[in-house]
């Protein structure tokens, strides 16, 4: 059951408004309607997952939000989806890249091959791990034992190459139905009810973010 949909980032729509308002020769221009695009793509990513995972409808029970934020010791934490099972909580993390992603081990990196240019992207698996970390804290908190997976979702049907297998999961978002459907829980540790209870204290704990900051240069 969908408890929590997707909407447009704040930041986005401020941008959007910002830039009718912005003369074309203004210094900064250029570099908002960079990060404009730059949001834009990601939210694309965001909506094709959206897409792809109303595919799934199995027939135990089960939570989905989009775009949950929540605070524990102090910070702020998004996930761009959770999905709740009767097992375990499932964080993804969407990305919307271009070109052919390489995955190094040892440590952990994702590099992005387009258009004859190469570079080291922020790494969504370090990401994830710092997430899982606060929402099991939040969890603990409330009395709630759930195994968290997390799993990276890519938007683009990317070349792929993983050099080393990775504890989350990489795959493409319409890959993630099947990939879903393939691992129905083995047992049951919480039904219709409890899920209903923890997605509505998602629902009631999470915060309006902007995330609506660039700097003078």
């Amino acid at each position: 059951m969908l408890f929590k949909k997707r909407n447009k980032p704040l930041a986005i729509l401020g941008l959007q408004s910002l830039l009718k308002r912005l003369p074309n020769n203004h210094q900064h221009y250029t570099r908002i309607v960079e990060d404009l695009r730059k949001r834009e793509a990601g939210f694309a990513g965001e909506e094709n997952f959206d897409r792809h995972i109303n595919e799934f409808r199995p027939t135990y029970p089960y939570g989905l939000l989009h775009d949950v934020c929540l605070k524990q010791d102090g910070i702020f934490f998004q996930m761009d989806s959770l999905l709740i099972t009767p097992a375990n909580i499932i964080i993804f993390e969407i990305k919307n890249l271009a070109g052919k992603i390489i995955v190094k081990a040892n440590p952990t990196q994702f590099i992005q091959e387009n258009n004859s240019q190469r570079k080291v992207i922020q790494n969504p698996i370090t990401e994830l791990d710092r997430k899982k970390i606060f929402l099991n804290r939040w969890l603990k908190e409330r009395g709630i034992a759930l195994p968290i997976r997390t799993m990276v979702g890519l938007a683009f049907t990317n070349e792929l190459y993983i050099e080393e297998e990775t504890c989350t999961t990489i795959v493409f978002n319409h890959e993630i139905p099947i990939l879903l459907y393939r691992c129905s829980p083995e047992s049951e540790k919480f039904g219709k009810t409890e899920i209903s209870k923890i997605a509505d204290e998602l629902i009631r704990d999470t915060r309006s973010t902007i995330h609506f900051r660039w700097h003078q240069r």
